[in-house]
């Protein structure tokens, strides 16, 4: 018998709308972010009573994004909460730490979410498949 872990990594990567969805949301995500100005340690603090989450030397002001970037960043919940705690535990990093800091949350984001859109579509196919295998029993 499989243990659990191994049994839930072959749940997501054996379901192709969780990988679709997973390479839809990265290409967004890279299309969206690739706008961004280029942060450093000072401007990300604040943006006209907004608070900037740091993502890979670029700074990401959820109070002015518009279009695909709201979208994202709107749909991607679980990974700004994870910014949240990631930022109250790490945030005392000194002015030289910034650069690994916003790389870091890039890399923290991209595995909470990554991981959240591959829950999602796994989770609807299994619905799905479990739906139309009821539907042919009847």
């Amino acid at each position: 018998m499989r243990n659990p872990f191994s049994r839930f990594v072959t749940f997501l990567f054996s379901s192709r709308l969780a990988v679709i969805l997973l390479l839809l949301h990265l290409i967004v995500v890279v299309y969206a972010v690739r706008g961004l100005p280029l942060a450093n340690s000072d401007s990300w603090g604040s943006g006209g009573g907004c608070h900037g989450v740091p993502i890979a030397d670029r700074v990401f002001f959820f109070c002015d994004a518009t279009g695909v970037l709201r979208l994202v960043g709107t749909l991607d919940f679980a990974g700004v909460v994870l910014f949240a705690i990631f930022a109250t535990f790490f945030g005392w990093l000194p002015t030289g730490g910034f650069h690994v800091f916003s790389w870091g949350v890039a890399v923290a984001l991209l595995i909470v979410t990554s991981l959240q859109w591959m829950l999602v579509g796994a989770g609807i196919e299994k619905l799905l498949r479990r739906r139309s295998a009821r539907h042919a029993h009847v």
